[in-house]
């Protein structure tokens, strides 16, 4: 079990303030958040590159010091895949997967590194210099470089931020069962919300150092505490008190609070409803996002199969009950 108790962290200023985080042993924590928010912080004074002002950090009981402890961050059991890669460029592919792993049984590595080669699907570029690769190749290089010696505990900080597309979601399918497979506990540093969301037991959303919410990915998603929360998962709807009463005048919402609608919860309604008139309509591949402008002047967003002429005007509705359901589910 990992447990970060009461951690603070400064660097000029206050950064993190009062985290408290749990972890078993084969679950996988996303943390999420804006730029700036403590994400890769907090992921460094895990990994001992930094210390807590306060607080302490433990792995089975076993403590996690920072650099005033230890020469070299990091521990047999723990590894750490920062941004920059770490890699050796002038040597090929398989020399920095397997650089961690002993030459004194040959066969086992050997063994390790094909397996790993694999599950990045690079064996075709084992012998290749790492300076001759995209950045995509080098990220899934150092990804596979810090799984060689099967530890106990894995910190990435965006792992497929240089990943195309199609192979992004390949991969992570692949390693996520990977670390399943062999029990290891993954602590995913991520703003997109695309990298853990069907993969992470726990999502713990960051805001300026603070932890703002946690939970699993379809609570969160389906019951946000709060629209900044909401935020971090992808486009939105922030409706106003005004627009929901004008709605449904019976609904009890206090000033100041407001009703998340994600793009495909909208219907429309032929007689009442949000009167908007169409903006534009955006191809997103398997749809359209639709842009509306309320007479208020508020943008909204909504999906659908087909694009609506610009212009067109229309009513949008949500239902009463999905309204009494965000209001319940908000805890600021």
């Amino acid at each position: 079990m990992l447990v970060l108790e009461n951690i603070h962290f400064k660097y000029k200023e206050p950064l993190l303030q009062n985290i408290h985080l749990r972890l078993a042993p084969g679950k996988l924590m996303a943390l999420t958040g804006a730029s700036g928010s403590g994400k890769s912080t907090l992921l460094k004074l895990i990994y001992g590159s930094l210390a807590p002002e306060k607080g302490q950090i433990h792995w089975k009981k076993e403590a996690l010091l920072g650099p005033e402890y230890n020469l070299l961050p990091g521990a047999p059991f723990l590894r750490y895949l920062a941004q920059d890669f770490d890699l050796m460029p002038f040597t090929s592919v398989a020399e920095n997967i397997s650089q961690h792993l002993t030459v004194f049984e040959p066969d086992a590595l050997k063994k390790r590194t094909d397996e790993l080669l694999e599950l990045i699907d690079m064996e075709a570029f084992a012998n290749t210099p790492v300076k001759k690769l995209s950045g995509g190749q080098q990220q899934r290089v150092a990804l596979a470089k810090v799984l060689a010696k099967a530890p106990e505990l894995i910190l990435l900080d965006e792992p497929f931020s240089h990943i195309d597309p199609p192979l992004k979601l390949v991969l992570r399918t692949k390693l996520f069962e990977y670390l399943k497979q062999y029990n290891i506990a993954c602590i995913l540093a991520s703003h997109h919300p695309e990298d853990y969301m069907g993969h992470a037991h726990k999502v713990v959303c960051m805001d300026g150092g603070k932890i703002i919410a946690s939970g699993n990915p379809e609570s969160l998603y389906q019951n946000p505490p709060s629209t900044k929360v909401a935020q971090l998962f992808g486009v939105l709807n922030i409706v106003d008190k005004a627009t929901v009463l004008s709605l449904h005048p019976r609904l009890k919402i206090n000033d100041g609070q407001e009703i998340v609608v994600w793009p495909h919860e909208w219907s429309f309604s032929s007689s009442s409803g949000i009167r908007v008139r169409v903006e534009k309509s955006l191809f997103i591949g398997n749809g359209y996002l639709i842009v509306f402008k309320s007479k208020e002047g508020q943008r909204l967003y909504m999906n659908s199969k087909t694009a609506l002429l610009e212009n067109e005007e229309k009513c949008m509705y949500v239902s009463l009950e999905h309204c009494e359901q965000r209001l319940r589910s908000l805890t600021v």
